[in-house]
């Protein structure tokens, strides 16, 4: 055991031995906080020391521990619940940065991958259910129905939203970085201490086979970016809808000879939700061509729920993707059941005849539940949990801290980046005996953030109205029980020009076009897709705005 201190203060106390022994980048310790919350210690085999990198660490994990405190401590139990409860919180943030002596990054403080998504495999090991459970037919326990898959993409659509708003690239989106669970038809997306921002495009990364950017391949770009994530994200719907284990490629897997474009889809396959493969797979050199994680999540929607206020799944359409899912079920159980003969890699045995149905650690069938983008409202304890132990196994669950004391390492959190707003649909399960599940939203509005909340005078209550992004900013409209609207702003990615801590949380009006806000000479009006802003003293300036949800 070993106590690290990182450059904020906040200490942890680590264990000897890491429990992954394969590690690419770097290798991972079991540890516990300060709180005794279980954490998981991940150690760089090479040190990050280039400046930028050390900064874009450190901006991240300020921006993570911001994320992942309110998960697991947020007062609004109808918002957060603790990890993977809303799209926010179902990226595995890094929160802290351990530093060596020479400035150089060492290691990155990750939370733990959340029990319910872990399983027993075959070997009697507990590990994380990744997406290639979801979509390989030949997976065991095999793949779920349709409503199932669908749940989950559209939750890794929700996820990829969220970093796309946050203009954030993760990089390496594959399938071991995605975990899923069928209980509520959820995904938590790993390996996130690589993100980047959009303004500053890596040189340098990792690439999963079979996942990587064509362009790439072909030497167009040094490493991956967020048209990389779209492309990535593409794959992940093409595998996870259809149950398809390959996808457009060069011939051999390198850029030699024409391009293979995605070919295996459903005859009766909603057209539009066709025309956007295409958009996304059909040109090896596409960028912004290529869909949004919005516009999946909006064609997915549109294909498969029906429309209004009190949208269901389509079973016409589901069935679609489970007949065609059929027929890859039974090409892989026609393989299994053809004995091969192979010769035994020990010499002086005789050959040997495997299984066709190799032993499989049975699972649990737990009844699919409708897609759930944000929690319901839980109980409050009363009382804080007394402090935990360390973990004995690598992936136990984080419990919800909720102390009423103020550790000295909170104080870093007056420079935290500002909540995310989250803006997405809630949805409660109405099950049938013969019907499909049924998602049904809820008519009330979003709450307005915790952090944004928290800057508003009697801020409990209110509810959120807007989530505009800019090329650098971040504005929340709120509006309070008693019916006043607060125009809040924070910059997207603060730096040593712009502070997190320099949130402008000003009272707003609605106008005939859209809301304005004062303050301190200043004047903010929203017009359509525009936000202006009038200057005491210099020129106008204007920026587009794009609206989260």
């Amino acid at each position: 055991m070993r106590i690290v201190t990182s450059r904020l203060g906040r200490r942890y106390q680590v264990e000897s031995q890491p429990f992954n022994t394969d590690g690419g980048q770097g290798l991972l310790y079991h540890c516990v906080d300060e709180d005794g919350v279980g954490r998981v210690f991940k150690e760089y085999k090479t040190p990050e020391s280039a400046s930028s990198e050390v900064h874009r660490l450190y901006q991240l994990a300020l921006l993570g521990w911001d994320a992942v405190h309110r998960a697991e401590n947020g007062s609004n139990p109808a918002t957060y619940g603790g990890l993977a409860t809303t799209a926010e919180s179902s990226i595995n943030w890094p929160t802290d940065v351990i530093h060596g002596r020479n400035g150089a990054v060492e290691a990155v403080i990750l939370p733990l991958i959340p029990q319910s998504f872990m399983f027993t495999n075959s070997d009697g090991k507990v590990a994380p259910r990744t997406l290639d459970f979801l979509y390989l037919a030949r997976a065991e326990p095999p793949p779920p129905q349709a409503r199932v898959r669908l749940g989950v993409l559209l939750r890794v659509c929700d996820i990829f939203k969220q970093l796309e708003d946050l203009k954030l690239t993760h990089g390496d989106l594959a399938a071991k970085n995605l975990v899923w669970r069928e209980q509520d038809t959820h995904a938590y997306l790993i390996d996130c201490d690589g993100l980047t921002p959009w303004s500053t495009p890596a040189t340098h990364g990792v690439a999963t086979q079979e996942w990587t950017d064509p362009r790439r391949i072909a030497g167009v770009i040094p490493a991956h970016d967020r048209f990389s994530d779209r492309f990535a994200l593409a794959l992940v719907l093409y595998r996870g809808l259809f149950l398809n284990p390959g996808g457009p490629r060069w011939p051999q897997g390198h850029q030699r000879g024409q391009w293979i474009k995605p070919s295996q889809f459903p005859g009766r396959l909603d057209p539009a939700l066709r025309q956007m493969f295409s958009r996304a797979l059909d040109d090896p050199f596409a960028t912004s061509t290529r869909p949004s994680a919005a516009e999946w999540h909006r064609a997915l929607h549109t294909a498969f729920l029906t429309p209004g206020r009190l949208p269901s799944y389509r079973a016409d359409a589901l069935r679609v993707l489970d007949d065609y899912a059929a027929q890859h079920r039974q090409a892989i159980q026609h393989q299994r059941a053809a004995p091969r003969t192979v010769q035994s890699p020990a010499h002086g045995l005789p050959p040997q005849t495997p299984s066709p149905h190799p032993q499989q650690q049975p699972q649990p069938q737990v009844q699919p539940q409708a897609y759930i983008p944000i929690p319901l409202p839980r109980p409050v304890p009363q009382a804080a949990p007394p402090p935990q132990p360390v973990p004995q196994s690598p992936w136990t669950p984080a419990p919800a801290r909720r102390s009423n004391s103020t550790p000295k390492f909170l104080a870093v959190l007056v420079t935290v980046v500002a909540a995310i707003g989250i803006g997405l649909g809630v949805y409660v399960v109405q099950q049938k005996s013969a019907d499909p599940t049924t998602a049904v939203p809820l008519s009330a509005g979003p709450p307005c953030p915790t952090a944004v909340a928290d800057r508003i005078p009697d801020g409990t209550g209110a509810t959120l109205l807007h989530t505009y992004t800019t090329e650098s900013s971040l504005i929340r409209l709120c509006k309070t029980t008693s019916g006043q609207i607060y125009y809040d702003g924070t910059w997207l990615h603060p730096d040593a020009t712009h502070k997190a801590s320099e949130a402008v949380t000003v009272p707003a009006e609605a106008t005939a076009d859209g809301y304005q806000a004062a303050n301190q000479g200043y004047l903010y009006v929203i017009e359509g897709e525009w936000v202006i802003v009038h200057q005491p003293t210099g020129p106008t300036k204007k920026y587009r705005l794009t609206e989260a949800g």
